[in-house]
């Protein structure tokens, strides 16, 4: 027979767990989105009634009869001040989210060098002291098998491969403690964000360092599509449709002595395997309106050419499918050019950044920043993160923050022209186009009786375009089209010009 006193202890314990309960998005210092039907979602016994209050505002739902609750509420303009949200049912313990504040969301995914810590900044050392930044509010999700390398998970890591478990992170305060772990391109976007506009910004950080682009599309979106259905067909580890000399090769040297790990008919789980990083993280959190998504990833897709080409596809594939599952047909997305480096393992960069450049042509709603001037020579890291996410937040300001007095980007090339030996190549955000240094822009043309480029010196700024002498017909020019170039060509914002290829008309 048992105890009364411990039969009295489990309905309790029973009873409290059936308490209404906040998903788990919600929590203290979260920031909830603004200008936006604000939805709210959790748990309590089948069939009760839930007494939800958002500051002075009250409503009743009901849940189902798995214990599911919905209820939305009228969206709000941006508020620094804080407000709470409780849920009560009857009988039971109420369920309170304290300090939050009504503002703009913003998701950070892609890999290591959005993953890239605060603490490892150049930076570091003067900017940590003072991140305490009241308007900024952080979820930095770390993931199980972080910082482990090339080196065999153990068992505790390997179970963690589910998608309930594969991320860990809540919200946080912007203080010297919880920044130091955050996204360094995103601590630094939200401090110029929120600093010039006075807005409330959430930092959500679902970086994975290393994964592959498939791994943030949905395994549905990659079946559906008849050019990418094979990445979801058989073991990603053996898949020869996925990158094999980091992805998969990292995969296997993390899970490859592991016999019971989590998975399914596409092999075991993995923060690389294609689709899990979304179905883990960003999946979950489709309720809740975003303003935008900052996203810097490329590495492990810039490696075979084969990834290269196919990279403009997957991209417009992942934008196409996260738009549709948060119900935002625009929702702004904002990337970064991969930076110079000069190591033989990259010689398809040039090839990639001209991919990630035609993207923001083929897709609305859309920016790039240029990095080509942040870049070291032998380290796929750069450590110096501010001018990347500064450029992000310029862009934002400049698109949707109303700041149309901002030069956010810097030249982009728009056409190029010959007219007998004069090649005539035209921008836009070129006022106060220059040359950064004496070395002169290195320019290469095509002729139109050769398959190969050459270099062409004596480049020259007229205005807000860049001019070349030709002796022959001249049908292709590129710039800085080197895994290491320099960033030569610059506008009185002080901007890069990136990268790129373009047809020359006559």
């Amino acid at each position: 027979m048992k105890h009364p006193a411990l039969s009295l202890g489990l309905c309790l314990c029973a009873s409290l767990a059936a308490a209404a309960e906040f998903d788990a998005w919600f929590g203290d210092g979260m920031v909830l989105q603004r200008d936006q039907p604000i939805r709210i979602l959790g748990t309590a016994q089948p069939n009760s009634r839930i007494t939800l209050q958002l500051g002075d505002q009250t409503a009743e739902t009901q849940a189902d009869a798995d214990g599911h609750w919905r209820q939305t509420f009228a969206a709000r303009a941006a508020d620094p001040k804080s407000t709470t949200l409780t849920a009560q049912e009857a009988g039971q313990p109420d369920a309170v989210i304290r300090d939050i504040l009504i503002g703009d969301v913003w998701l950070c995914a892609g890999q290591s060098n959005m993953e890239f810590p605060l603490s490892r900044d150049a930076e570091a050392k003067q900017e940590l002291p003072q991140a305490t930044r009241p308007l900024v509010r952080i979820r930095n999700h770390s993931f199980a098998g972080q910082y482990r390398f090339a080196a065999p998970l153990d068992a505790a890591t390997v179970a963690r491969m589910t998608t309930r478990s594969f991320y860990a992170g809540r919200w946080e305060p912007c203080t010297p403690k919880t920044a130091a772990p955050t996204t360094a391109v995103g601590y630094y976007f939200a401090k110029r964000l929120s600093t010039e506009t006075g807005v409330p910004i959430g930092l959500v950080n679902y970086a994975v360092g290393g994964a592959p682009i498939e791994a943030f599309i949905s395994r549905e979106a990659l079946a559906a599509d008849a050019m990418f259905r094979k990445k979801v067909t058989g073991n990603w580890l053996t898949n020869e449709s996925i990158e094999g000399s980091f992805v998969r090769l990292r995969g296997q040297q993390h899970l490859g002595k592991a016999t019971d790990a989590p998975g399914d008919d596409c092999g075991p789980n993995h923060g690389y395997k294609p689709g899990f990083a979304w179905a883990a993280g960003p999946a979950g959190i489709t309720p809740f309106p975003l303003k935008g998504v900052l996203w810097y990833q490329g590495e492990s897709n810039a490696i075979r050419p084969l990834d290269v080409a196919e990279y403009g596809a997957l991209m417009q594939l992942l934008v196409a499918d996260w738009r549709r599952r948060w119900q935002q047909p625009n929702l702004p997305f904002y990337w970064v050019q991969l930076p110079s480096i000069n190591e033989p393992a990259r010689q398809f960069w040039p090839e990639f950044r001209e991919a990630q450049r035609q993207l923001t042509q083929s897709i609305p709603a859309t920016g790039m920043a240029v990095a080509l001037d942040v870049g070291t020579p032998k380290d796929v890291h750069p450590r110096n993160k501010r001018p990347v996410g500064e450029r992000l937040a310029g862009l934002a300001l400049r698109d949707l923050y109303g700041r149309q007095d901002l030069v956010a980007e810097g030249p982009i090339a728009l056409s190029a022209q010959q007219s007998g030996r004069t090649l005539r190549i035209r921008f836009r955000s070129a006022a106060g186009l220059k040359v950064s240094s004496e070395t002169t822009p290195l320019m290469e043309v095509r002729l139109a009786n050769s398959s190969e480029f050459q270099a062409i010196r004596g480049a020259r700024v007229e205005g807000e375009t860049v001019v070349v002498e030709a002796t022959e017909r001249v049908v292709e020019v590129r710039y800085a089209w080197h895994m290491n170039a320099a960033a030569a060509l610059r506008n009185g914002a002080d901007l890069p010009a990136g990268p790129f290829m373009l047809k020359v008309s006559e």
